[in-house]
């Protein structure tokens, strides 16, 4: 015990001094950790007002640009991404297209005129396969009676004498009639397995979506 007291009064001076060096470094610790976390939260704070800021100028640019278009097309049908479009000046056909993603496989681009020019408040309604155009929306450039007659002349076995035989045409077959799609030819093909095949020609009426005024169009380009 004398001994320990004995050094104790010997080095009390490095000790101390010791002592004193520990508190100060983890003084310098602690403030360095705190430092750091400061920082973190700031930069993310920046950050993040950053993203707010840059997101409200391009709501604000896009805001801005749809109120200086004069033009305003609504896009429907067999496109990519329909919906409504802004133009600066009266666009093309194509023009429209591209702004929507371009056609689906399905369409017959025999049909699209492409360099037609639209006008303000316009549907442009694209039709999928032989879908018939409805009157309301008929294709630009093209009245509802041109739009048919180019589907005859791109399909010439709707309009010759050798009819399509319900009981024997395949899928494709049937999507070369007029408002027949790939759902519709599949119903008309179960349809004649469910009755064994069809009778005669008004048989058709029996597929489900195929009533009165579709059928009239059809009973002249078939037979059974």
């Amino acid at each position: 015990m004398v001994q320990i007291k004995a050094l104790y009064y010997r080095y009390q001076h490095q000790i101390c001094f010791s002592i004193i060096l520990i508190i100060v470094g983890i003084s310098l610790l602690i403030w360095w950790q705190v430092s750091q976390s400061s920082d973190g939260v700031s930069s993310k704070d920046f950050t993040t007002v950053a993203d707010h800021q840059k997101d409200a100028k391009k709501i604000k640019k896009t805001t801005n640009n749809e109120k200086s278009a004069n033009i305003v097309i609504d896009v429907k049908g067999a496109v990519h991404r329909p919906g409504v479009y802004y133009f600066d000046k009266q666009p093309i056909v194509a023009e429209v297209l591209s702004r929507a993603g371009g056609i689906l496989s399905s369409v017959d681009s025999f049909r699209i005129n492409l360099a037609a020019t639209l006008t303000n408040g316009q549907v442009l309604y694209i039709p999928t396969g032989n879908e018939q155009v409805p009157d309301m929306y008929p294709l630009p450039g093209q009245s509802p009676q041109n739009v048919q007659d180019n589907l005859q002349d791109n399909h010439p076995d709707q309009s010759s004498n050798d009819k399509i035989n319900l009981n024997t045409s395949d899928s494709v077959a049937l999507q070369k009639l007029p408002g027949i799609g790939e759902k519709r030819a599949q119903d008309i093909i179960k349809q004649r397995e469910t009755m064994g095949g069809f009778k005669v020609v008004a048989d058709l009426q029996e597929v489900n979506g195929i009533g009165a005024k579709t059928f009239a169009k059809l009973e002249p380009l078939v037979t059974v």
